[in-house]
Formats: C-alpha cells, structure tokens, sequence
C-alpha cells in the first residue's frame, strides 16, 4: 500500500472521530437547550431543601414553600431538663437564630445550573435519581449564647457539699454541679438542623464534682455498708400537699443513726406535724373518716418504714393501724399501716442488732423508699402472712334533702368496708423457723350515705 493510501485512510477515520464528537456535543447542546427552556426560571426535578421538595418552583414559589418550615425551626421551643427543673429556650427569641431563606433558595435554583456543561448534565441526572437535598446555614448571635450559656450554669450549678454527723444524724453529701457547656450548645445548635420536633426535649449535660468526704464514705467509716432491709409505696393518685409533706417527714427521719438496743421514735423526729411545722392541709383519718387537716401523707411515711422494719426483722415496740383502711391507705397491704397522730399513736422500734443502723427516707421519681443500712448483713429469711380475714360490710344510710328536685339522689359519701385481720411474721434463719404475731388489726366501716328527695 502507498505512503499516500495510508495517509488518506487515516484522515478518514480522524474526520469520523471528529464527526461523531461533533454530534455527540450537538446532541449534548440540544439537550441542555431543551432542559433550559422546561425549566426556565425553575428549579431542576428532584431538588429539595429542609425536607420540602422544590420541583418545578420559581424562586419566589420555593420561599413561600420553605418560609413555614424556616419558621418552626426558629421558632419551636426546645426544652432542656434538669433534676426537677425545666428550661425552654424559642432560638429566634434568646439567640437571634434565624436561616437566611434568600440564599437557601438561590443555592436551590443554582443546582444543575452551575460548572460546565458535562456536570450539569450529570447532576441533573443524578438529581432525577437520587434527589438532592440542598444544605442551610442556620446564623445565630454568638454574643447571646454565651450569655445563655452563662445562666443556665448559673440556674443549675452547685457546689459539692461534705458528708457529715450532726445529732446523731448523718447529713448526706451533694455532688457539685456545673453546665457542660459544650454539650449544651453543641445539643441545641444541632436541633437547628433537625425537621423532627419531637426530638426537641434534652437532658442537660453537666459535669459532676465528687464531695469529699461522700456519704459513702462516712457510711464506711462507721462500717455501715449493708442493706438490712427496704420497702417503697407509690404517690399514684395523691394531691400535691400530700406529696409534699410526704417529702418533709421523709427528710425528718432521712439519715438518722440508732444504737445498739436503742428504741426509736417516729414522733420524736417528725412531730405534730401542724402547720407550725412547715406542714400543708390534706386528707387525713380522723376518728373513723377522710377529712381535711394538716399532715396528711406522714403515715405513708411511718407505714413505709414500718414495712422495712418487718422485713429487716427488728422488734416492733409500738404500733397502730389506721382506724379506716380505704383508698388513702391501700399504698400498703391490709394490715400493714402505721397510723401517727402526735401524742396518741407513735411507731417505735428497737434496735436489735449489735451494731449503728442508719434509716434512710426520701422521694425517688414517684414512690418513698425507706432503706435501713447497718454493719451485718440480714441473713434471715422473712415472710409476712395474714391469715383470719374478716369483711365487715359497710351500712347504707339515706338522708332526705329538700333541696333537691323530686325523684333525685346523690352519693354524699362513699361508703367503705371494715376488716379484721392478723399479720404475722415468718422467720427462717440456720435451719429454724419462727412464727410470731405482729399484730390483730380492726378497721371501722364507713357508711356510705345518700342524700335523697
């Protein structure tokens, strides 16, 4: 073949390298062209930003699309929890927070519009496929959110306090507490990027200062480091006064030591519980009925103990059940209260172990819990039984009232049923077992009355 053959073949085949490259590129053109002009002045298929798809909208359409969204954003408030404290912050309005919805939809429409012809191209298509979900910026005053920071720290903080003995009580130590500050912006910055407002609720982040010496400690020093016994009841369905004096007499009696063959008093720490004490007005049991007074919720307390003291095998020296046994009183099983009333009923025991216990009271959550720690463990096994139960059905008594329309009724008081029963006490330690009755109870009934015309 001639050197003038080969040439003349090889220009053949670059003219239809570059044909095919021209039309290839003309077809690229015309499809771009014929995308620009479907959508001119919108934004390309598959595009969205803060979850909201932007499809075919001008950019006007796509701010009145996003504006509500930006808003809840913003807006919503995000609440931070700590202890029994809560704190709602609305990001507009504490820290300037806002998302500039301009340059958000700009960003949106400049998707698939901007490099060179082959990018766009593919991520139009990429767009069509997958989605793309355009990025935002939320701004915010730093200046404020340092100041925020810096009164939360203040709302929540505490210094640790030492463990300590003081008449005849160990006083508990306290953690110190401050505000993990990085935590908490980093917490609410990043609920700025979050669409889903159920995920605006927090607990505080905080740093935690161990006291020196710690309860622990005193408890080891005293080597009082066993669990004797404990119980718990519920506040399920209590008044908020109740809840509180529970509170107050638990705090009474919380960390007291008792010696050796030492009796303790349930009076002696909490007393009259009247109003002068500190005390609010709810229900109590007076004289076989549920009426209002000072220091409702205290028994709960003395029952509580008195069930830990059962089951912790110490010697009841003195002991009362309340004279109703209702709704008021079913925290504990029947037969298992302890009523108080200052001067007349009192829960007394007897240390019978040969070393310090400590009671400890207090709330946790929505339940008292009574725990009695001492240097032995309570090796004994224990049941408590009742046995002899006894209904005593409650009357009906009808009242005429002339206030009321002809043919009507009502229940002025709902009646309650009375019980006899005993509770007895089964011990099981080194192979013997012991039976001993704890006590024969009597609750009245209560009438239930109806008032009719």
């Amino acid at each position: 073949m001639s050197y003038y053959t080969r040439k003349k073949k090889k220009n053949n085949i670059v003219r239809k390298i570059f044909l095919f490259l021209m039309t290839i590129l003309i077809f690229v053109i015309l499809i771009e062209g014929i995308d620009l002009i479907r959508n001119k002045n919108k934004i390309y298929p598959g595009v969205s930003a803060l979850g909201v798809s932007l499809e075919g909208l001008t950019r006007e359409e796509a701010e009145i699309v996003l504006k509500p969204v930006t808003e809840k954003l913003v807006d919503s408030p995000r609440v931070f929890i700590f202890e029994d404290k809560k704190i709602r912050i609305i990001p507009n309005d504490r820290i300037d927070a806002f998302i500039d919805l301009t340059k958000v939809v700009e960003r949106a429409y400049g998707i698939c519009r901007s490099e060179n012809i082959i990018s766009r191209l593919q991520k139009r298509i990429s767009s069509r496929r997958k989605g793309y979900n355009t990025p935002y910026e939320v701004e915010l005053n730093e200046q404020k959110l340092d100041d925020l920071l810096n009164k939360i720290n203040l709302a929540i903080s505490r210094s640790p306090s030492k463990a300590k003995i003081e008449n005849n009580r160990i006083i508990e130590s306290k953690t110190g507490i401050k505000l993990d500050k990085k935590k908490f912006k980093r917490d609410l910055i990043e609920s700025l990027y979050c669409l889903d407002d159920s995920k605006y609720s927090f607990e505080i982040a905080v740093d935690v200062v161990t006291p020196n010496p710690s309860t622990k400690d005193i408890l080891s020093k005293l080597c009082i480091e066993n669990d004797l016994a404990s119980y718990s009841t519920s506040f399920e369905g209590k008044e908020n006064n109740t809840i509180y004096n529970i509170n107050l007499s638990a705090k009474a009696i919380n960390g007291i030591l008792v010696k050796p063959q030492e009796t303790f008093s349930f009076n002696k720490y909490v007393g009259p519980a009247e109003r002068e004490d500190g005390y609010k007005e709810s229900t109590i049991i007076a004289n076989g009925k549920f009426r209002k007074g000072y220091g409702g919720g205290v028994c709960q307390v003395s029952s509580t103990l008195y069930n830990a003291l059962i089951l912790g095998n110490f010697k009841i020296v003195q002991r009362y059940n309340h004279s109703v046994y209702g709704d008021a009183t079913k925290y504990v099983p029947l037969g298992r209260d302890s009523g108080i009333f200052y001067g007349y009923k009192d829960l007394k025991f007897k240390n019978s172990y040969n070393h310090d216990i400590v009671i400890f009271a207090k709330a946790i959550e929505d339940e008292i819990r009574v725990n009695i720690l001492g240097e032995d463990e309570n090796t004994a096994e224990i049941e408590i039984i009742s046995k002899d139960k006894k209904v005593i059905n409650y009357e009906i008594i009808r009242e005429k009232d002339s206030n009321l329309g002809k043919g009507q009724e009502f229940v002025a008081q709902e009646g309650v049923n009375g019980y006899e029963i005993k509770t007895f006490r089964v011990v099981r330690q080194n192979g013997e077992e012991k039976i001993e009755l704890l006590d024969s109870d009597v609750y009245k009934s209560v009438p239930m009355i109806i008032r009719e015309n």
